[in-house]
């Protein structure tokens, strides 16, 4: 009677051109994440830009504070319009995101904990971490979020 089956030879050679593979592929997929929050945030930003510069427009002054975008509103074709729905979302300090924002101004520095940061006096919102990315940040390493 023959016994049928693999032998250890036979699955030594799966398992290493298994592994082989997996040494291949997997670093490709690693920065993948790390690359998409990076943009989103910086998109993320622009959006708040440019509801600030909507809000001048549309008031004909600067907000008082980043709070002010969500909750004052502003006809369009007869329709009121919030000037955001929601605080778009910072992914850099956190995966899930950090939506809170804190409203600073120019003799103050901002706390870097995170989210967004209003600089009133100048009418500038920026990324409120104020440290250099480190090394999974990829081609982002070494940039202050603050500084964009």
């Amino acid at each position: 009677m023959k016994k049928i089956g693999f032998t250890l030879l036979e699955l030594l050679i799966v398992i290493s051109i298994i592994a082989i593979l997996a040494a291949t592929i997997v670093p490709n997929f690693i920065g993948f994440d790390t690359e998409a929050r990076l943009s989103a945030t910086t998109t993320n930003l622009g959006t708040l830009r440019t509801r600030i510069a909507l809000y001048r427009a549309k008031e004909g002054e600067y907000p008082v504070s980043l709070g002010d975008l969500l909750s004052k509103t502003y006809e369009d074709m007869g329709v009121q319009q919030a000037f955001l729905e929601k605080m778009p979302v910072e992914m850099i300090s956190t995966k899930s995101g950090a939506g809170m924002f804190e409203d600073t101004d120019s003799t103050h520095d901002p706390s870097g904990k995170g989210g967004w940061a209003y600089i009133k006096d100048k009418a500038k919102v920026i990324v409120n971490i104020t440290e250099p990315l480190d090394n999974k940040w990829g081609k982002a390493k070494g940039e202050t979020p603050s500084e964009w």
